[in-house]
């Protein structure tokens, strides 16, 4: 590489030669970089002296390094190759020397840090001084190369601001529109005025075949029109391919069908056509075809793949927002089964098979089926103790959850005024009795009479004042448990004849009551064995058996339930458990035996089949 102090100035004593006129020209004249090459090296290699041959080679849009020019035309330069690679590898200049005293330069060309090609002189006889000068003249020469790479690469960042600059107005213009047919119009026009088209035409998969959704430059159109059905047909072509098609078909030969592409052409009279599908994923969201008269260049079908990879999925998300429920449903169940079914994606096949193995042995596994409700514990049989007249309460001494024994006593009444009245009526007993034996003694049967009757009536009330002064306490009628009443905060307050003040319960006999949902109740019988657990007691489960279905349905929290009584069937021996009454748990019900699935499933079932026959005609 030269530095900064090398001049630019021939050898004293050898002038430089002179290019011919003609390649002076043809480099002012240069239209394309092919031209400029050809021109430029044949005027470096005649101003360097002692120059056999030249090569001139530029990298090419794959990344390799191509011959661009060469001197003498048609000349075999190949074993200019060894130091071409080697400057191109060090990306510095290189000189080779053999015995016969030629010379080989190899100079790259750098702009910034990008290297684009290597310039090769074949020099004979060269020494040092010839060898500086020709690096001087290469040197300011490469010049007119790096203004080529420079300009090219402009035009080609121009041509990529343009593309992205249309791309950006054609997305803006499917977006822009809510409904999805004025988005797919504002495509198609934009579209055929791009490309020059006499019209553009945009179909939609319409069960198992494309048929034609919007035409340019046309609000409407006769859908069962001879030339839109041929438009349908080769759209056709194209979707079931999946691939661009092109008529007439590029030279490196034809791999597609393009029967009804060109059947087409010949009924519309264009010379060009191009159908291209829009994908989306693993879906087709829709087919372009444009037809006009000049064939479409590389160029122009770059940008139209382009295109149908920026609008597919919008237009596939447009088609999303419009389709129904249905299609909807039908589409996420494609798509689900194309997952189980293709090549990709193995984790969801084994999740798949794994789930089918699962149901299946759900499916076949029999086990017991029992019917699961809300249980409350009773007493087997419940008495209350009610006031057995109407009175004041004197003492309470026991209230609800207190264990009792037979006879003892649960409250107490006031029984002053008892003590009164009997009194009074056992003097009036003995006044009456007088009177009785006077009336006697007397002879006079009417007195007589009269004081008898007066007799039994006190004697009567006597009695009863005595009963009730039997009555005053209330006590247990049996041994038991509370369940229900405390009088220890009413202490002298009345209470009327027959109020119940008491509810008891034995501890040694219980009952289960079940609440039954009505959707299981068909599946419970008398005689049914079931198993009770008891939310205190969570660590010991109690059999039972049932014994009545009550066939009286009780609303409750927004759910019909039924009644159904069942008692504890304990073993020979056993003990009793630690029960008390109102005390709530689970009971489960057997049922015969039914697979996992059916258990598990059952009430969708018959959800599902209530519903269909709700609304059914």
């Amino acid at each position: 590489m030269l530095s900064r102090n090398d001049a630019v100035t021939p050898p004293p004593d050898t002038p430089a030669p002179t290019a011919p006129g003609d390649y002076w020209q043809a480099l002012a004249q240069a239209r394309n970089a092919e031209q400029l090459c050809q021109a430029w090296l044949p005027i470096l290699c005649g101003m360097v002296q002692r120059t056999q041959s030249g090569l001139l080679l530029l990298q090419d849009s794959n990344g390799s390094f191509a011959p661009a020019a060469l001197w003498p035309e048609a000349a075999d330069l190949s074993y200019l190759r060894g130091v071409a690679e080697e400057s191109l590898n060090t990306r510095q200049g290189v000189v080779q020397r053999d015995a016969d005293g030629q010379t080989r330069f190899a100079y790259p060309l750098v702009n910034g840090d990008e290297l684009f090609g290597v310039v090769i002189l074949d020099l004979h006889a060269a020494d040092e001084l010839a060898l500086t000068h020709a690096r001087r003249l290469l040197h300011w020469g490469v010049g007119w190369l790096i203004d080529l790479f420079n300009r090219r690469a402009l035009l080609e960042q121009g041509a990529r601001l343009e593309r992205s600059a249309y791309l950006f107005d054609l997305a803006l213009a499917a977006l822009s529109e809510a409904d999805f047919g004025k988005s797919s119009l504002a495509v198609v026009n934009r579209l055929a005025q791009r490309f020059n088209c006499h019209q553009v035409l945009f179909g939609l998969e319409k069960g198992k075949t494309v048929r034609v959704e919007t035409v340019s430059h046309s609000a409407w159109f006769e859908e069962k029109a001879n030339l839109v059905n041929l438009a349908a047909q080769a759209m056709n072509e194209a979707f079931d391919q999946r691939s661009r098609i092109v008529v007439p078909e590029p030279e490196s030969g034809a791999t597609l069908i393009t029967a009804a592409c060109r059947r087409y052409l010949e009924d519309s009279g264009s010379h060009a056509l191009c159908a291209l599908p829009l994908e989306a994923g693993n879906r087709v969201a829709g087919v372009w075809l444009l037809e006009r008269d000049e064939p479409f260049s590389d160029e122009e079908l770059d940008v139209l793949d382009a295109l149908t990879l920026t609008l597919g999925p919008i237009m596939a998300l447009k088609l999303n927002v419009e389709e129904s429920l249905f299609s909807h449903t039908r589409r996420a169940w494609s798509h689900g089964l194309r997952k189980l079914t293709d090549t990709s994606r193995p984790g969801y096949k084994l999740l798949a098979i794994a789930i089918a193995l699962l149901l299946a042995v759900l499916a076949l596994y029999q086990t017991d089926y029992r019917v699961a409700s809300q249980a409350v514990v009773e007493g087997a049989t419940q008495r209350v103790a009610v006031a057995p007249f109407q009175g004041y309460i004197q003492s309470a001494p026991k209230r609800a959850g207190d264990v009792v024994h037979a006879g003892e006593v649960l409250a107490t009444l006031e029984d002053r005024d008892l003590r009164l009245e009997k009194v009074r009526w056992e003097a009036e007993l003995q006044v009456s009795l007088r009177k009785e034996q006077e009336a006697m003694s007397k002879g006079e049967r009417v007195d007589f009479r009269l004081a008898s009757a007066q007799a039994n009536q006190a004697r009567a009330q006597l009695n009863l004042a005595e009963e009730k002064l039997a009555r005053v306490r209330v006590v247990a009628p049996f041994d038991g448990v509370v369940v229900r009443g405390d009088l220890s905060q009413q202490l002298g307050s009345p209470v009327e004849q027959g109020k119940v003040l008491f509810e008891l319960a034995p501890l040694e006999a219980w009952r289960v009551i079940l609440k039954v949902d009505e959707r299981d109740i068909a599946d419970v019988r008398a005689g049914q064995p079931g198993e009770l657990m008891l939310t205190s007691l969570p660590g010991q489960a109690f059999p039972f058996r049932v014994k009545k279905v009550t066939p009286v349905a009780t609303a409750e929290d927004g759910r019909n339930y039924f009644r159904v009584e069942a008692g504890l069937t304990l073993k020979k021996g056993a003990t009793l458990p630690k029960m008390r009454p109102n005390m709530e748990g689970v009971g489960k019900v057997e049922a015969g035996e039914q697979s996992l699935l059916w258990i598990w499933t059952h009430r969708l079932g018959d959800w599902l089949r209530l519903t269909l026959w709700r609304w059914m005609p």
